[in-house]
């Protein structure tokens, strides 16, 4: 049996590694604990170090919560980091039956549950609610999958400290040349690989 406790939420150390981008997730989480409580520990360390949980730890101090649910668990940092890995990557494999999806938010309507506290957009539950005569199900699941094309990804790319400089003068220089403007200096340079990996096809 695992032993859940509460602790402090200051206590608790985000990972600084961390690749996996969850502030655009934040308000939603915390709409959710608002809703319907800290009903998922958060994993962490024997250091007090996050495993799974970034988001829920995040919304807990957004929502102003002093203590949250934990469990502690002996792990090396090799085993804390593939766990973590493991964790959020088995997550985005399942899908949905869209249309059995439509039958529960319908029922938790009718039941007056604030359909925006489980995390779908106005925009998605819009479509999901739509009446099955008028909507259609291979578009929506195409529009889904058109987000892929909208949603930037980090790829982390390793230079050495002394070329970082130089090679950011560079990519800015033929962003530049090449009509790219962006204040992320991030997407910026994904756009410019793309254009010269375009090129050379």
């Amino acid at each position: 049996m695992l032993d859940v406790q509460e602790i402090e939420v200051e206590r608790l150390k985000p990972w600084k590694g961390n690749p996996r981008l969850n502030e655009h997730a934040v308000d939603a989480v915390a709409q959710s604990i608002r809703s319907f409580g800290f009903n998922v520990p958060i994993l962490c360390d024997q250091n007090m170090v996050i495993v799974a949980g970034h988001t829920r730890w995040k919304a807990a101090k957004r929502l102003g919560l002093r203590s949250v649910p934990v469990i502690q668990l002996e792990m090396t940092d090799v085993q804390r980091r593939a766990f973590a890995v493991a964790d959020n990557k088995t997550g985005e494999l399942a899908g949905w039956d869209y249309g059995r999806l439509q039958e529960i938010l319908e029922e938790l309507l009718a039941s007056k549950v604030d359909l925006p506290s489980l995390g779908f957009s106005e925009a998605e539950l819009q479509a999901l609610l739509a009446p099955p005569k008028d909507f259609d199900w291979g578009a929506f699941e195409k529009q889904m999958e058109g987000l892929r094309q909208s949603t930037y990804v980090l790829l982390p790319v390793k230079v050495l400290m002394q070329e970082k400089d130089r090679l950011s003068s560079a990519v800015r220089e033929q962003a530049r040349q090449h009509g790219i403007a962006d204040k992320d200096f991030a997407i910026a340079a994904g756009r410019l690989l793309s254009l010269l990996l375009e090129a050379e096809s």
